[in-house]
């Protein structure tokens, strides 16, 4: 593989040179504090929320030029070599280079001028910093006269307010040296949330542990005129004095050691940067962390969590090694991120903070077999979103509460989902009946108008069940139908850039339609777990007439259409010269069952063989999708891409032809389709499908660009000039659950039911034998699938310890054993 490879264990990522086609970034975080990380140390820090507790610098261009960062200057003062140990910002050309990303830790050790240096950068679990454990060696013949400088810019505060206000902004920072504490602090003196301007309610912190000789806190300063982070006139001694005090200016935190070393001589010193509430915390971290011993006890506890998080549970054995390094590690981490941070912080997106609803279901929902307590908790937060009438805050940020813009028309379709999976993971449906608040706040009319007397913000307004919570929220959508009954669209539904086709409040959404379907058919189920039984026929008789529009409508005989504007025009059909075929109703006909549920039965006993042969609807929608949509890179989210901008539709017309939600190959979308394929029994195109955006399994590095260990959101669709097949939006996508759902729950098919775990392959035939460890409801299920004759779905026999059981499902255990299943495809 280019410029890097994963470690023996796959636990690392061992990135070989600094420079590679995009920064290759890794996330360092708690549940509070968060440090994203690029190959040189270029990245962002921050606190509680990526927007209003933004630590260090960053700007949008960054994700081209990596800087700044977290850096370390060294300068031999005998033979005048200045450097960076991490490449940048001095961009020297090092003897030797490595970047290892790891689980919650990222270490950059290289060797310049026979000096060799290894900094360890990690977020401990309990603890508002980031450190940086440095070891420094001598490996040359003779003594070096060693001068260091551990440097960081801060952007303190909102990061918006900093793009738009910088030149006002700045005028609010105070950045000191506090000779008690032998550190450098920093604050502003207040913030504002719209109209309201509050006291800046943290303190920021920069120390160390080594003798200060003296500090930076001026940017001005620092750099000096006309000058770049790449040779600062602080460091090159042709700057003036600075004095440690930063007033209404942008800031630096700069410390100068001198460190002497014999030959041969190693030493090791620790850096230290956060955010907290008073001086008396930030004294605490600092003689915590100045105790080096102490940092490095840390670090390995930092490891053991994340490894135990991510280890001790899943765990796939199958003839594809970059298929079970994504399973079992990297994927997991990616969701666990996700969870965290929802999809703002990262080197592509604006930073807006907060997390999202509809992201925060499918987050949940996809780490439900690996953490269930952590779903749990997301989904009773996410419930308190919800409002009276069944409209929902599009999301929350932990600084700012509950998110005030008007949400897509999505969002009440996924917090179903979710619970029925936590339920069928779990067996707890007690939550169904678990109580929630209901959100009151300045939005009334289900969501669409403002209450100009409302001044409250965000209060409760009573409570009520989980269940109920779920019902009034899809009600919200059943009820809010065009002329054709379908769910309007509004400004959007999963597809942010469809934002025109119904702001007129008449455009209707067949994807959303279907997506209703599924979650009512799901919530029906819920019912019965309670003994509503009417309530559930209720809701069945609701799937059913959705379900008749949808096939009255939306249905061209190969293809379902995408949707209706807001003047009645199709969109998604052969009538259309471009956005022909959209590829989220095509497998959301089968998901959600629109498709003739029969047909996937009879497919299934066709093992897959005949797929389309019938000119069954489930075939024509396969064959509408393999013709127009697939291709080397994977699955394009529709075809033909929109060359000229139609304002009928919206801002999915402007992207440039292949990019973005313009006919990418996106992530989210070819997931969404692997389970189709699953349903259906196509196992070979389900692992095709998967394996052609496995981000480890990329061709050519060059061309996909973005890191090998972490799903992109998409890759540049066919339609572009000259892109095609390179990955972007790396790290927060929803394609990270879904990847994990398709591969574990579909594919290698050790899938949770209310009743237990069915075990249900569908599997490329050429796959022989694999294993997948599956803990679930209390007990370990290792599970070894034979499948001698070449099949790619089907399950002849179950044997559990030795017991061959009637079907495949295996009831629970609940006994905190481990139990051998042996599983022989036929």
């Amino acid at each position: 593989m280019e410029y890097g490879h994963f470690s023996d264990n796959g636990l690392e990522f061992i990135i070989t040179e600094p420079i590679t086609p995009r920064p290759w970034i890794n996330y360092l975080t708690n549940e509070d504090y968060c440090a994203i990380i690029s190959q040189c140390a270029g990245g962002y820090s921050f606190y509680k929320d990526c927007r209003s507790g933004r630590i260090l610098r960053w700007a949008p261009e960054n994700w081209h030029f990596d800087r700044p960062g977290r850096y370390i200057y060294i300068l031999d003062k005998d033979e005048g070599n200045c450097w960076s140990p991490t490449f940048q910002p001095v961009r020297e050309k090092p003897q030797s280079y490595q970047c290892r990303h790891g689980l919650g830790y990222t270490v950059i050790e290289s060797i310049y001028y026979r000096v060799k240096v290894e900094i360890t950068y990690f977020v401990p679990v309990s603890d508002p910093c980031e450190v940086w454990l440095v070891k420094i060696s001598n490996l040359s013949g003779k003594k070096k006269n060693l001068q260091l400088f551990p440097y960081i810019e801060w952007l303190i505060g909102d990061y918006h307010l900093e793009l738009r206000y910088r030149n006002i902004m700045n005028l609010y920072n105070r950045i000191w040296f506090d000779d008690s504490m032998k550190a450098i602090l920093a604050r502003k003196t207040a913030d504002w949330a719209k109209s309201n301007i509050y006291s800046f309610p943290w303190l920021l912190f920069f120390g160390t542990n080594l003798p200060i000789e003296g500090y930076a806190t001026r940017k001005d300063i620092f750099l000096g005129k006309l000058n770049t982070e790449q040779s600062p006139a602080f460091i090159t001694g042709k700057g003036d004095k600075d004095f440690g005090l930063c007033s209404g200016e942008d800031g630096v935190a700069v410390f100068s050691h001198s460190l002497e070393m014999a030959p041969g001589e190693e030493k090791e010193f620790v850096v230290f940067l956060g955010q907290t509430e008073s001086k008396r915390e930030v004294r605490r971290i600092l003689n915590k962390y100045r105790n080096i011993a102490r940092a490095r006890k840390e670090l390995e506890i930092t490891k053991e969590f994340w490894q135990k998080k991510i280890l001790d549970n899943i765990e796939v054995e199958t003839p594809d090694n970059d298929f079970d390094n994504m399973v079992n590690v990297w994927v997991k981490y990616q969701m666990y991120i996700c969870n965290l941070w929802s999809r703002s912080p990262s080197y592509y997106h604006e930073g807006a903070g907060g997390r999202g609803y509809r992201d925060s279901c499918q987050d949940a929902e996809g780490i439900v077999s690996i953490d269930p307590a952590h779903s749990r908790k997301k989904i009773k937060t996410v419930a308190s979103l919800i409002r009276r009438d069944g409209s929902s805050a599009p999301g929350w940020s932990e600084t700012r509460g509950p998110a005030t813009h008007e949400p897509n028309k999505d969002h009440p379709v996924w917090l179903t989902s979710t619970v029925s999976a936590y339920i069928k993971e779990t067996g707890d449906k007690g939550i169904l009946l678990q109580k929630a608040d209901y959100l009151k706040d300045r939005w009334i009319k289900k969501g669409t108008k403002i209450d100009p007397t409302w001044n409250r913000g965000s209060i409760s307004d009573g409570r009520g069940t989980i269940f109920d919570h779920l019902e009034r929220n899809l009600n919200s959508t059943f009820e809010d139908v065009g002329k054709k009954g379908l769910p309007l669209i509004g400004h959007a539904d999963w597809n942010d850039a469809i934002d025109a086709a119904g702001i007129k409040g008449k455009g209707e959404s067949v994807w959303l339609a279907m997506a209703l379907v599924r979650s009512l058919k799901l919530l029906a189920e819920l019912a019965e777990l309670i003994n509503r039984r009417k309530k559930a026929n209720e809701l069945r008789k609701k799937a059913e007439l959705m379900t008749k529009r949808i096939n009255k409508w939306a249905w061209e005989g190969n293809w379902y259409v995408r949707g209706f504007t807001d003047d009645g025009t199709v969109y998604g059909s052969s009538k259309n010269r471009e956005g022909k075929i959209f590829l989220n109703t095509q497998s959301w006909a089968i998901l959600s069952g629109v498709a003739e549920a029969q047909e996937i039965e009879q497919l299934k006993q066709s093992r897959g063989k005949k797929q389309g042969s019938r000119g069954s609807r489930i075939g024509r929608i396969m064959k509408s999708v393999d013709r127009y949509l697939n291709g080397k890179h994977g699955i394009v989210m529709f075809a033909p891409a929109y060359t000229k901008f139609d304002s009928k539709l919206g801002r999915i017309t402007m992207f440039s032809p292949g990019t973005k939600e313009n006919a990418a190959v996106f992530c989210h979308t070819n997931t969404f389709q692997i389970v189709a394929y699953s349903m259906v029994g196509s196992g070979n195109k389900a692992y095709q499908s998967i394996k052609k955006i496995l981000p480890n399994s990329q061709k050519d590095y060059n061309l996909y660009k973005t890191e090998p260990y972490t799903f992109a959101e998409y890759l540049i669709g066919p339609d572009h000039p000259y892109l095609y097949g390179e990955g972007a939006f790396t790290w927060i996508t929803g394609t990270a659950a879904w990847a994990f759902l398709a591969a574990t729950e579909w594919i290698l098919g050790a899938r949770r039911e209310f009743e237990g775990l069915r075990i249900d392959p569908c599997i490329p035939s050429h796959w022989k034998r694999y294993r997948i460890k599956r803990p679930f409801r209390g007990a370990i299920y290792d599970i070894e699938i034979e499948n001698p004759r070449g099949k790619e779905n089907g399950v002849q026999s179950v044997f559990v310890d030795g017991k061959r059981i009637e079907g495949n499902l295996i009831k629970p255990h609940k006994d905190g054993k481990v139990h051998k299943v042996k599983v022989l495809m036929g």
